[in-house]
């Protein structure tokens, strides 16, 4: 036999690709300034919107610092420095927000009815708005805001501008006052006793006239220095009168004839009786004139103002009387007077009611206590 050959293995080499060295190299090279530009110009968008949030938050503290104190000072160089500061309280780029006396505008707020917008016009002799601009730009106090990754683009800067107004609303207004017997007592008097007011002339009994120095006369000037500070305000507002002993009456709907408050008040002054004391069913008869839509304005704001000088003893309770009246939309101011007052229900009553609870001592403290209620209305801030 012949011997077997040895196999032998036959390799097949493939052909290969040529070697490409260098390729993403030059890759990386092309888009890489691309990639960096794009991600330049995502931080300056970040920023830009970043900075312009914060100019945002200061021109609205500005103008809302302003408008209030505004509303309650009536001047305007106290207003336009309160806004200045509230600005400066902020930051925008990293640097206090500073504002110039051009951008701080005093005018007027008003619209027609409750679709329109409200409109502002900047001047006027009794403003009742203020307009601030606030910027960043080249001509500005703090100049334009440099970009984080300038050049990108062209850009080394860019100049935000916002714009906030701060104006008083027209307010319904619901007065609503204590007649109850320990009215007729002197703010430093203990009613809880038999003997009788001591300012009472000798012989006087209930349903004579309130005694001079009596709660009810400090309550009845209070009143008339309420109405005049908001005869004198830039807007109208209208007010509605009911008083409350053990029963709650309403004396006057919704008006703007001041005096009819006034008058509602001198049958009581003059004959002052004895009674209860019915919170609760006072605010609900405040709470009635604000929502009858015969005489209230559906755009107005609708305040509510609850003043008693003792402890509600009879009738709904008044916390649920501030929890509907809330719910309504109104917004409750709370008032105790003298030292008999109880200040812990009717503290309730004004956070139940979304508003604010005073406390008045004296006759003098009432009067202040009315006039600073007046001068806080509520505002609005629009853009």
């Amino acid at each position: 036999m012949l011997p077997l050959e040895k196999s032998r293995t036959v390799r097949v080499i493939a052909d290969r690709p040529p070697r490409r060295r260098g390729a993403v190299v030059v890759l990386f090279a092309i888009f890489l300034p691309v990639a960096l530009i794009m991600v330049a110009f995502a931080i300056n968008l970040a920023y830009m919107e970043l900075v312009r949030t914060e100019l945002r938050i200061s021109t609205d503290a500005a103008a809302r610092a302003g408008g209030r104190n505004l509303a309650i000072s009536g001047d305007t160089a106290v207003a336009a420095a309160v806004a200045r500061d509230a600005a400066a309280r902020n930051l925008v780029a990293g640097e206090p927000l500073q504002l110039t006396d051009a951008q701080l505008e005093f005018g007027n707020g008003m619209r027609a009815n409750a679709t329109s917008r409200y409109s502002f016009v900047a001047g006027g002799q009794h403003p009742n708005s203020l307009r601030v601009t606030g910027s960043r730009e080249n001509t500005s106090l703090d100049g334009s805001v440099t970009l984080l990754m300038p050049f990108i683009l062209g850009r080394q800067t860019f100049e935000p501008e916002q714009q906030a107004v701060s104006m008083q609303t027209e307010v319904d207004i619901a007065l609503v006052l204590d007649r109850s017997g320990s009215m007729a007592y002197d703010a430093s008097d203990n009613s809880f006793t038999s003997s009788p007011p001591s300012s009472a002339p000798p012989g006087w009994v209930y349903c004579d006239p309130a005694p001079p120095n009596s709660r009810w006369r400090d309550a009845v000037a209070a009143t008339q220095v309420f109405l005049n500070e908001l005869d004198n305000s830039a807007t109208e507002e209208l007010v509605s009168l009911s008083t409350y002993n053990n029963a709650a009456v309403i004396n006057q709907e919704l008006t703007n004839n001041y005096g009819a408050i006034m008058s509602a008040l001198t049958p009581y002054t003059n004959s002052f009786c004895q009674g209860s004391t019915n919170v609760g069913g006072g605010i609900v008869r405040g709470t009635q004139t604000l929502t009858n839509t015969t005489t209230n304005r559906a755009w107005a704001s609708k305040v509510l103002v609850v003043m008693t000088d003792g402890i509600h003893n009879t009738g709904l309770n008044p916390v649920t009387a501030a929890q509907t009246a809330h719910a309504a939309g109104v917004m409750v101011f709370s008032i105790t007077f003298s030292a008999e007052a109880n200040q812990a229900t009717m503290q309730q009553v004004a956070t139940t009611g979304a508003g604010k609870h005073y406390h008045a001592a004296t006759g003098s403290d009432l009067v202040a206590v009315f006039q600073e209620i007046a001068r806080s209305l509520p505002t609005l801030l629009t853009h």
